[in-house]
Parts: C-alpha cells; sequence; structure tokens
C-alpha cells in the first residue's frame, strides 16, 4: 500500500487524533462490510506511519489489539494480520503467545494450524546439494561446507535491494570471520550476464563464497526452496540441515544475535 495515501505527520486529521487515546472498534457488525477488516487495518497502519520514528519497522500488532474493544474484531484483524505479514519464523514465535489467546474462533485455530505446519515445514530438512562455479569457473559444492554453518544470499546484479544489503553482508563476513560459519552469495543472474557478474564482484571487492545459478531462477536452488524474489536468504546448521529456509536479512541485527548463540551451542 503506497503511503502517499495517508497524512504526513502532523497532519492527521483531529477526529483520527482522538481515535488514538480511545478504544475503539466496538462494534462486531463491522465483520459484516466487505473491507471490514481493511478498515482497521488501514487505520492502524495510519497511526503506525504517522508515529513510529522507523516507518520500516513492522507494525506492532500486541500494541494495536489493545485499542479493538471486541473480541471478534480482534480475532479477525490478528488473522488477517499474519496471514499478510509474511513474518519470518522468528518474528512469529516472538508474538504468537501474546496475539494467541486472542485468536479463538474456529476459523483462527485452523488458520494458525495450517499457519504454523507451513512456517515450520523444511526446518530439519536436509538442505539441497548444489555445485556451482565461481567467478574462476572452480566448481563448489553445498557439501564442501560440512561441519561449518552455512549462510547463503541469493541475489542479483540488476536487484537494488540485494545491494543495499551487501554492505551489511561484507561486515558480517569481516566480523565472523574464522569462526565455523561460511557466507556465500548466490548470484541468480542470467547466464548471458556471467562477466556481468563477475565484473560485479571484483568491482565491489566482494567476500565470502561467491558463486553463480546455471539457470537463475530456473535453478534447482531457486525452484527447491520456491524462490520467486530476491533477496532471500538461507541459514543451514553443521549438518546441512535447513535452520531457516527464509533466514533475517544481514542488516536485521536479530540475524547477529541467532549467529552468535548457534556458534556457542
Amino acid at each position: 500500500m503506497p503511503r502517499s495515501i495517508f497524512p504526513k505527520k502532523g497532519n492527521i486529521p483531529a477526529v483520527l487524533k482522538t481515535w488514538e487515546a480511545d478504544k475503539k472498534f466496538t462494534d462486531p457488525n463491522l465483520l459484516k462490510l466487505a473491507n471490514g477488516v481493511s478498515l482497521m487495518e488501514n487505520y492502524f497502519f495510519s497511526v503506525h506511519m504517522n508515529n513510529s520514528e522507523d516507518v520500516k519497522k513492522r507494525m506492532d500488532l500486541v500494541e494495536a489489539i489493545t485499542h479493538i474493544t471486541d473480541p471478534s474484531l480482534k480475532d479477525a484483524f490478528l488473522r488477517n494480520a499474519v496471514a499478510t505479514s509474511r513474518m519470518k519464523i522468528e518474528e512469529y514465535e516472538k508474538i504468537a503467545p501474546a496475539i494467541k489467546p486472542y485468536m479463538t474462533s474456529v476459523e483462527s485455530k485452523e488458520f494458525l494450524l495450517e499457519y504454523e505446519k507451513v512456517l515450520h515445514k523444511s526446518v530439519g530438512q536436509k538442505g539441497l546439494e548444489f555445485t556451482y562455479k565461481d567467478v574462476n569457473d572452480k566448481p563448489v559444492s553445498f557439501s564442501d561446507f560440512k561441519g561449518k554453518y552455512v549462510y547463503i544470499d541469493l541475489w542479483a546484479t540488476w536487484c537494488g535491494p540485494c545491494k543495499r544489503e551487501i554492505p551489511a553482508m561484507k561486515k558480517l563476513e569481516e566480523d565472523y570471520h574464522g569462526k565455523n560459519i561460511v557466507f556465500i552469495s548466490l548470484s541468480l543472474d542470467k547466464a548471458k550476464d556471467t562477466q556481468k557478474w563477475k565484473d560485479f564482484v571484483k568491482s565491489e571487492d566482494l567476500k565470502g563464497i561467491q558463486l553463480m545459478a546455471d539457470k537463475d531462477f530456473g535453478s534447482a536452488v531457486a525452484k527447491n526452496y520456491d524462490v520467486n524474489a530476491i533477496p532471500r536468504f538461507l541459514l543451514f546448521d553443521t549438518k546441512g540441515n535447513i535452520i531457516n529456509a527464509d533466514a533475517m536479512r544481514p542488516s536485521n541485527p536479530e540475524l547477529r544475535e541467532q549467529l552468535d548463540k548457534l556458534l556457542k551451542s
């Protein structure tokens, strides 16, 4: 949803400012409207956009539901929010104890059962074995790193968000150098852009293990992990089993907390 449709901070209509302080959304009949849940979502998103110091930070669902009085509205709001948020496993597990007590309808319980099943479906499964070439055309295999934790960055030279993660990725590689973890950057550039990829790796002085997949988004890795958008990050344990097939980005401070915990175990 484009931020431009919301009023800028300081220009919120007076009526909205009065809503912020009081309990609201008290009438369950709101759910009879086709866009009832969306109305609640848009309201809280607007408040978040205008009050948060970091608008990129995820909206606080626990805080949001304190302003919803009716139990059925809380239930519906949370079900929709969880379904559309694309939370990482770690993010969901952190807030689940606080929101699940409010998701009491049969529909929500069935939704959570399936949602959690999908969220955890790959955890513990063996990672896909692959062999791709590095910038010197030397074949490198996933199994070469057995005994080490493996963090894989799926990216491409044309991907802006991917390139914005490069400084954080470099810092990770520098800070964890010599520890029991390897960082692999696996390019999903098209084969015709192989030289462009090699030149980019050299010009940007990229560290870690730099590889290029053989068939971009049609490669075995992309298909196996259902990669349809990048950047995407994968984290594996020392046995090559999946810890998270949609891991946190290098720029997320919580990733370091997770890695530190793994390396101490």
